[in-house]
C-alpha cells in the first residue's frame, strides 16, 4: 500500500514540476501573452490567464478552458495575433456555356475590383484554374493586412458583392450542381 501511495504521489509530483517547467518557458520565451489569439490542440480562443500549472483560455464559443501549461508548450501551438495577413479565398464555378470573351472579361473585372480596393488589399490572385465539362472554374484569392475579424469580414463582403455585381453585369451564370442521376440542382 506504501509503494502505491508513494508511485501516486511520485506521478502527481513529476505532473507538477513539469507544468512548473513550462510555466517558466512560457514566461521567458513568451510563445504567447494574455490577450493573444491562439490555437493549441483541439481549442482556439484568447489567452485570458497564464498561470503557474496552467493557462486559461477563452473560446470562440465563449467558453473557458484551462490547459496545463505542459501541454501548452509540448504541443503545436499556432499564435494566430502574430499572423501578418488573413486570407481569403472563392471559387467561382462559371456555366460551361460561357464565352471565353466573357470569362476574360470577367477576371479583367476581378482584377479592377482589386485594385479599387489596393488600400485594404495586400495582394491578390485570379486565376482560370480548371476547365471541365460542367463548368470554368475561377480562383480568386486575396490578403488583408492582420487587422482584426470584423475588419476583414467587411472587406471580404464588399469585395464579394462587387464579385457577384460583375458576374450579373456580365449575364455569367454559375454552374448548377447535378445530383448522381444527372438531375440539375438549382
Amino acid at each position: 500500500l506504501d509503494c502505491i501511495a508513494g508511485a501516486a504521489i511520485a506521478l502527481s509530483t513529476r505532473e507538477s514540476l513539469e507544468n512548473l517547467i513550462a510555466s517558466f518557458i512560457i514566461f521567458f520565451d513568451k510563445p504567447f501573452t494574455t490577450g493573444d489569439l491562439v490555437k493549441v490542440q483541439n481549442v482556439t480562443g484568447t489567452v485570458e490567464k497564464i498561470g503557474l500549472r496552467s493557462t486559461r483560455i477563452r473560446t470562440d464559443q465563449k467558453t473557458f478552458v484551462t490547459v496545463p501549461n505542459k501541454q501548452m508548450v509540448d504541443s503545436i501551438l499556432d499564435n494566430l495575433s502574430l499572423r501578418s495577413q488573413r486570407r481569403a479565398f472563392v471559387q467561382l464555378e462559371l456555366h460551361a456555356a460561357t464565352t471565353p470573351a466573357k470569362v476574360q472579361e470577367l477576371i479583367k473585372n476581378l482584377e479592377a475590383i482589386f485594385q479599387q480596393h489596393k488600400t485594404d488589399i495586400d495582394q491578390y490572385s485570379v486565376l482560370l484554374s480548371d476547365i471541365n465539362k460542367n463548368a470554368f472554374h475561377i480562383q480568386v484569392e486575396f490578403f488583408t493586412p492582420a487587422g482584426t475579424i470584423a475588419a476583414f469580414n467587411a472587406i471580404r463582403q464588399k469585395v464579394n458583392i462587387e464579385m457577384i455585381q460583375a458576374l450579373n453585369t456580365l449575364e455569367i451564370r454559375l454552374a448548377a450542381k447535378e445530383t448522381e442521376q444527372g438531375e440539375k440542382l438549382v
